[in-house]
């Protein structure tokens, strides 16, 4: 059977089950075989067709055919085992016919004709005769036109990119770049919809705006659609949603509601900031502390935080809840005061937490009252004439005065005596403060008689056209009769009684009606006894009757309580847990006309979140302010360090079932909360908050008041340095001793002559045996005796076999040596002397 040149494959070293190496070779002639006998493999590829790049799964590239001698077998299908490049999308799969596979497209990866454009397959078959056969083929991957594809968060499918913006971005700011790019490098264009919403997109893919927005007023996000054609057509489309964030921008609006209190009428007036209006009021002096002078609320568009009120600047007669906005009086309001400004000026501020401000500026007037009696220089006036005082003499000029701003007109009336119209003394017309005689008066022929000459009257002073500078109030009326002629002409007055230093009583001198002339104090005085005289009109020889009445004063709840300090800032940790006192603070309250046990503590305005509270709360005097809930600041429940408590103390804490009329006292407390670990701020990318840097500067200065410091400084440095001089001469001189002891120890240590004996003081004696110098005397002499040991025994050793001696006592040995000359045995006496640093001669 003849085989076409490209068919035709030689094996070489056919042998072991190893791949062997294959080298084809084309024969330029026919080869001849006998029928129906194969002698090799036979494998066929037909030629593969072009792929394109978007080719689906199992797409037909080829078919192989293998073709074995009739003997043989294949074993197994035919397999890639060489590719180029080595990861390729092809797989060889059996078909139903023998002897015939094809090659198709495999699920990965997928075909791109811009990654690869040609793979180079090597198909290898063997059969059971250990024959083998491989074909090589290249298939071509034709290009196709792909869509474009989105880089970065818009590559995500069925996800909608997000993106925040400042309310504020100016037109033309950049908030996003689209990023696209297409398989085939072409020139991508980019579509925005809806096109009208605010923003645009460039040839490039980014987008800006075009429009100003506004978080409060307008839509707060946006949803965009982008779109990416290339040239032929074919797009890609993803989404984009824009939230706006809120920036704080916008000022505050403050609306305040505030009431003019003139002689206690009140009228309310309305200013708001956005308008140039000044809050003008007027307020009647002596305003009860704690009276509210308006209410202010405060808007905010943006909605960023809490809004927080002040007074700018301080002013020490009226403050506000920094919460709540209402404004108040905290101190008297007294024009008598010393340095008081009838005029008080500020402005209420409304800020956010950017200290963006609202203001209102308020101007109050403080209207006077009449709330000081008036007072004179002097109290009894007196004028002695010389026989005869003529008409028109002046006899006294009363000087009274009144310590309200502005001061009242003061009114002198006639009370009693020969005074007044018609009478025999009369005040001058339009000065009625100056008494004369209204005719000649003679000692001789007095006209009227007087009584030792001697005429008494009584001038009431007033501070306003009625007697009473307060209150008109008619206690009762003192009637008397008389039946003289003229009938029933009587004239009263109190002669005792109201002995306190204001008059709280005044009589009408003709009708007998007793006034009140201002309120008067239970807690001062209980109970009045007035003495009411009441003298007929009889000028030569006026009679009188004198009559007591009794004026009980009635307890009324008229004063408010009054707590120590009224006024005060402290500062703790938020690390502080519940029932804290704190910084040891307690109140200390008194009211005048309740018991110290009635009185309620409450806090009415600046306790956020409720974190402090008075213990008790009631019945006692001198509660304490404690922390009532901890503070939890990482968590985000709190978020306030400065809290302004305005504290009311009523003293409607009734024990006793009695019906009071309520008392209200007013305490302002200001408490810091400071964080002991306070987190490191969180960075963000959208903005960059403004920081403040405390920079703290230290100077060492020398007060010349600090005199005693270097003084004491300077005498430990001397004391030291004599305790170290004193130490070196103790170790220098004991030191020395010790050696020189040490020496004298070794030489009388030194073997002597054996019996001999040495004497300190001797001349024969060696000067090295005598310590110290001979001219010194000796004090303590100490004589030492050292005896020799005595060998008194002999004997043989049986190991060495040589001779020692021994002592039958105390067992000492030694070895005997031969020959030795015999010794005597003494006793060597020495005699040690201890030498002192003493002159005089040496004594033996």
């Amino acid at each position: 059977m003849p085989f076409a040149e490209s068919q035709l494959k030689a094996r070489i070293a056919p042998g072991k089950d190893t791949i062997p190496k294959m080298t084809v070779a084309y024969f330029p002639y026919l080869l001849v075989t006998v029928p129906g006998c194969l002698a090799f493999l036979n494998l066929t590829v037909e030629r593969p067709r072009p792929l394109l790049e978007n080719a689906s799964e199992s797409t037909l590239v080829t078919t192989i055919t293998a073709a074995v001698s009739h003997h043989e077998s294949l074993v197994g299908n035919p397999v890639i085992i060489n590719s180029n490049p080595v990861i390729h999308p092809f797989v060889v799969s059996h078909k139903a016919a023998d002897h015939r596979w094809e090659l198709t497209t495999a699920k990965e990866p997928q075909l791109d004709f811009e990654t690869v454009a040609f793979y180079t397959l090597v198909i290898y078959a063997r059969d059971s005769g250990g024959n083998s056969a491989t074909q090589t083929i290249t298939i071509q991957i034709v290009d196709v036109n792909e869509p474009p594809t989105f880089i970065g968060s818009l590559a995500q499918v069925d996800q909608v990119t997000e993106i925040y913006i400042l309310e504020d971005a100016a037109v033309g700011t950049i908030i996003y770049r689209v990023r696209a790019k297409d398989p085939e490098n072409s020139v991508l264009k980019y579509f925005i919809f809806p096109e009208d919403a605010g923003f645009t997109i460039d040839n490039t893919g980014t987008i800006s705006t075009t429009m100003s927005f506004d978080f409060n007023r307008g839509p707060k996000s946006f949803s965009l659609l982008i779109k990416v054609t290339d040239p032929g057509g074919l797009f890609i489309m993803g989404n984009i949603k824009i939230f706006l964030i809120n920036v704080n921008n916008k000022i505050p609006v403050l609306t305040c509601s505030l009431f003019n209190i003139k002689d206690g009428v009140l009228t309310p007036i309305l200013v708001n900031s956005n308008t140039s209006t000044e809050g003008n009021i007027t307020l009647d002096e002596e305003t009860p502390l704690g009276k509210t002078l308006g209410s202010c609320q405060a808007t905010d568009e943006d909605q960023m935080g809490r809004v927080t009120f002040e007074l700018d600047p301080g002013n020490r007669y009226f403050a506000i809840d920094k919460e709540r906005g209402t404004v108040m009086v905290v101190n008297r309001l007294d024009l008598e005061e010393a340095d008081f400004v009838s005029v008080q000026s500020f402005t209420i501020k409304a800020c956010d937490e950017d200290k963006q401000c609202a203001a209102v500026p308020v101007v109050v007037y403080i209207h006077g009252i009449n709330d000081n009696p008036p007072f004179c220089d002097k109290y009894l006036y007196s004028y002695t004439g010389i026989e005869v005082i003529a008409n028109k003499t002046v006899v006294a000029k009363v000087m009274c005065h009144d310590l309200d701003k502005s001061p009242d007109v003061l009114q002198y009336i006639p009370n009693s005596g020969p005074l007044g119209e018609g009478e025999l003394f009369e005040q001058v017309p339009d000065l009625n403060n100056i008494i004369w005689v209204t005719k000649d008066l003679d000692y001789e022929k007095p006209e009227p008689p007087a009584v030792g000459h001697t005429y008494e009257m009584m001038l009431s002073v007033f501070d306003g056209t009625r007697p009473s500078h307060t209150t008109s109030y008619e206690v009762g009326r003192v009637t008397a009769f008389d039946e003289d002629s003229p009938l029933n002409c009587v004239r009263y007055k109190i002669i005792r009684g109201d002995t306190q230093i204001i008059r709280r009583f005044w009589i009408h001198p003709l009708t007998g009606m007793i006034e009140l002339t201002t309120r008067p104090d239970y807690e001062s005085l209980k109970q009045y006894n007035l003495t009411i005289e009441a003298v007929d009109c009889d000028q030569a020889q006026p009679r009188s009757a004198v009559t007591t009445v009794t004026i009980d004063i009635k307890d009324e709840n008229d004063e408010a309580p009054v707590c120590k300090p009224s006024k005060y800032k402290a500062v703790i940790f938020d690390s502080a847990t519940a029932g804290t006192n704190i910084n040891s603070f307690k109140l200390s309250c008194h009211d005048r006309d309740s018991r110290d046990t009635e009185l309620r503590f409450e806090i009415v305005s600046g306790n956020e979140n409720q974190h402090f509270g008075f213990d008790p709360t009631r019945g006692s005097s001198t509660p304490k302010l404690i922390v009532t809930n901890p503070f939890n600041f990482m968590s985000g429940a709190d978020f306030q360090q400065h809290y302004h408590l305005v504290v009311h103390i009523i003293d409607d804490n009734l024990q006793h079932g009695k019906v009071v009329y309520p008392q209200t006292g007013t305490v302002m407390i200001d408490i810091s909360v400071t964080r002991q670990n306070t987190p490191a701020p969180p960075v963000t990318s959208l903005e960059q908050k403004k920081g403040v840097t405390i920079v703290y500067t230290s100077i060492n200065t020398y007060s010349p008041k600090d005199w005693y410091i270097p003084f004491i400084f300077t005498l430990m440095a001397v004391f030291l340095a004599g305790l170290l001089s004193w130490t070196c001469y103790l170790l220098v001189k004991y030191g020395s001793i010790t050696a020189r002891c040490q020496k004298l120890t070794k030489e009388l240590l030194k073997p002597k002559s054996k019996g001999k004996k040495y004497i300190a003081g001797n001349k024969n004696t060696n000067d090295d045996m005598i310590s110290g110098s001979r001219h010194k005397k000796v004090e303590v002499v100490t004589e030492t005796t050292v005896y020799e040991t005595v060998f008194d025994g002999e004997a043989i050793d049986p190991v060495t076999g040589d001779v020692y001696e021994y002592n039958s006592k105390s067992g000492a040995r030694k070895w005997k040596k031969m020959p030795r000359a015999p010794k005597d045995l003494a006793t060597n006496i020495q005699t040690i002397s201890e030498m002192l640093p003493i002159d005089g001669p040496i004594q033996g």
